[in-house]
């Protein structure tokens, strides 16, 4: 492979002696910080096997850049790109594909503690959705076909089991029958034919850049997944990894979250998308955990592992916060958000 800093220095980069380290903790792509001459930036490897058209990640992310540079707004920002000495926003080389980021000062946070922060995080995801909603998603490619759609996971999902080479332990058992006994739920967002819209992809707590001082949330990384898209996906994701620590819903997070994501993002909602949000709430970690366990049954090819069985675990976990969904399902539908949702109905 190319050493690291033979790849920044193919970037508008400070070309003074380089510190490179890794960065973050992200199950797809690598990630390093650079520094030279006080400028700090992230460079980043794509997973070809998980991004097998990279190209076109970059050409959609432009095409938001450009949207919100016409648009700025203080109170969001994206991480913008420093572009290659050679022109463009990327270098291919060593057979990888290669990024630089600018980088932003600020902090990430391992959980939500108060309903405050929870408002603040959904409201930021509501503003980031009005500014994605003047885009076109036929301005976009679809860089991950299939992403976030349950009925094809669930079909990699028999195929992964019918071709599995290990015996059955009592856990993987108990992954793969809590799986059988929802398979006709998981299809309900697919069934209700829904808009398109412009997403996020990918928005849980990990890609949120958050002041140090004020906690206020500044920015939303980890773009690879820009694409046309449900924004009750979006939505769910973010209600999973904010409110759902250790395979328990805080419904109380989760309404302050709503009500702050509603707020901004509720005017362009339909009455189906309101009325189908406690099903997001509940598929998004159902279907977390269906891709963690097929992918264990696959022999761990697409997220990274630390030893083997460590997907497994993360899908009972994920189904673990699955089912308290279920025990809490009447709460969840008396929370605040959800009787007075209809009022932000754009229909």
């Amino acid at each position: 492979m190319i050493p690291l800093p033979a790849i920044v220095r193919r970037f508008a980069f400070p070309r003074g002696r380089l510190a490179i380290v890794p960065l973050g903790r992200g199950l797809i792509n690598d990630s390093w910080l650079v520094t030279a001459s006080r400028k700090r930036g992230v460079l980043q490897r794509i997973n070809r096997h998980v991004f097998p058209e990279p190209d076109r990640i970059m050409a959609n992310i432009a095409t938001v850049a450009r949207h919100l540079a016409a648009r700025p707004d203080r109170r969001l920002r994206l991480p913008t790109l420093i572009a290659a000495r050679a022109g463009g926003n990327f270098v291919r080389a060593g057979g990888e594909f290669w990024r630089l980021w600018h980088y932003l000062p600020a902090v990430t946070l391992e959980r939500v503690d108060h309903p405050d922060l929870a408002f603040r995080l959904g409201w930021s995801l509501g503003h980031l959705h009005r500014l994605l909603a003047e885009i076109d998603p036929a301005d976009l490619y679809d860089t991950l076909p299939g992403f976030h759609v349950t009925p094809t996971y669930l079909d990699a999902f028999d195929q992964a089991l019918a071709a599995r080479q290990d015996a059955f332990s009592p856990a993987l058992e108990r992954a793969c029958d809590f799986v059988q006994r929802r398979r006709e739920r998981a299809a309900v967002l697919e069934r209700a034919n829904l808009p398109l819209r412009v997403i996020h992809g990918d928005p849980k707590l990990d890609n949120v850049l958050f002041d140090p001082e004020s906690l206020r949330p500044l920015a939303w990384v980890d773009l690879d997944t820009l694409k046309p898209g449900l924004w009750l996906w979006d939505i769910g994701d973010c209600v999973r990894s904010a409110c759902g620590a250790e395979g328990s819903l805080d419904l109380s997070l989760t309404a302050a979250l709503l009500d702050g994501w509603l707020a901004e993002a509720g005017r362009w909602l339909t009455e189906a998308e309101i009325g189908l949000l406690p099903e997001a709430i509940w598929l998004l970690p159902f279907e977390l955990g269906l891709r963690f366990l097929t992918d264990h049954l696959q022999g761990d090819r697409y997220f990274k592992v630390g030893f083997r069985g460590e997907n497994l675990r993360r899908a009972l976990a994920q189904f673990a916060l699955t089912e308290d969904i279920e025990r809490q399902w009447g709460d969840l539908l008396g929370l605040r958000p959800f009787r007075r949702g209809r009022r932000y109905s754009s229909t």
